[in-house]
């Protein structure tokens, strides 16, 4: 009788241990991704990319397990790729691709757009739109002042092609300083500049989206991961594939970019190209079915 009863005490316990236990193990199994926020309120120009980076996840989820997606405290760029580089805080970053990453971060080699932030329209003063169409030729245009971030890689670009670069500390400022005639464009993906436009066109009347002109040059997103992470660089390398393969990459792509693509007039545009000495050689850009191109 006592062994009885000491059974049912006992076995509920042991149930009750085994359930919390499962428990705990269910939970431990769940990623943490953590990106990198926007950098003010207004900006909105990677929402796709978290977008992306959830069909991912979600498509992985199988053989992966569970996620939940989050987004750090505000950094500027450098800070976020040092932390990265590190394995502290962040869990994956997006940017431009550069030699310098190759060594510090573990890529996932799919340019996320196809590439397209390589295609750039300017942000220009209205009443400096007919200096513009006069611009014949690419030593005309180097003789403009461009506006970059001080911490954006492809101010390199700009400065090995020759360019009058200004820079400034933090992405909103750059807006007022075109504004206030600081500089003479500001290069935007084309992807980009309407939208940049459409959220500050009350705040910063004077400015335009410039509209004989584009710039080229390869300049694609990769994802990155903490070198040690290799098991989510497998897991985001695998989710990316498949959305490739059927077809979802392109319907989210067509979402966001093809209003820009048909708005921005591209193949009416006098185009500009520019060298990208920092590119590195492992870039797939033979891979004509991941790269986007106006002309096509």
């Amino acid at each position: 009788m006592v062994c009885l009863k000491f059974s049912n005490i006992i076995f509920p316990i042991l149930i009750f241990v085994s359930l919390i236990s499962s428990s705990c193990s269910i939970a431990s199994s769940v990623t943490e991704i953590i990106y990198p926020p926007r950098e003010s309120a207004d900006d909105k120009r990677d929402d796709d990319i978290v977008e992306l980076l959830e069909k991912i996840l979600i498509i992985t989820e199988p053989e992966f397990g569970k996620y939940e997606m989050r987004s750090s405290i505000p950094m500027n760029e450098a800070r976020y790729t040092e932390l990265l580089s590190n394995n502290k805080i962040l869990s994956i970053i997006w940017t431009s691709v550069t030699k310098e990453l190759e060594y510090k971060l573990l890529p996932i080699r799919i340019p996320i757009r196809k590439g397209v932030l390589g295609y750039r329209i300017f942000l220009i003063r209205k009443n400096d739109q007919q200096l513009f169409e006069n611009i014949k030729s690419l030593d005309e245009l180097k003789k403009m002042k461009v506006g970059q971030g001080h911490f954006w890689n492809d101010v390199k670009v700009f400065e090995e092609n020759g360019f009058k670069v200004v820079t400034g500390s933090n992405y909103e400022g750059l807006f007022g300083m075109l504004s206030e005639d600081r500089f003479d464009y500001f290069s935007r993906g084309f992807n980009e500049a309407p939208i940049e436009y459409d959220a500050r066109k009350d705040k910063y009347p004077n400015l335009f989206i410039e509209r004989k002109l584009l710039l080229y040059y390869p300049w694609p997103k990769f994802f990155y991961v903490a070198p040690t992470n290799i098991k989510l660089a497998a897991r985001i390398e695998a989710g990316f594939r498949a959305l490739i393969d059927n077809g979802t990459h392109e319907i989210w792509f067509q979402k966001y970019n093809q209003a820009a693509i048909e708005k921005a007039n591209l193949r009416t545009r006098r185009l500009f190209k520019l060298k990208n000495p920092l590119l590195p050689a492992s870039v797939p850009l033979d891979q004509d079915n991941l790269w986007f191109d106006p002309l096509q």
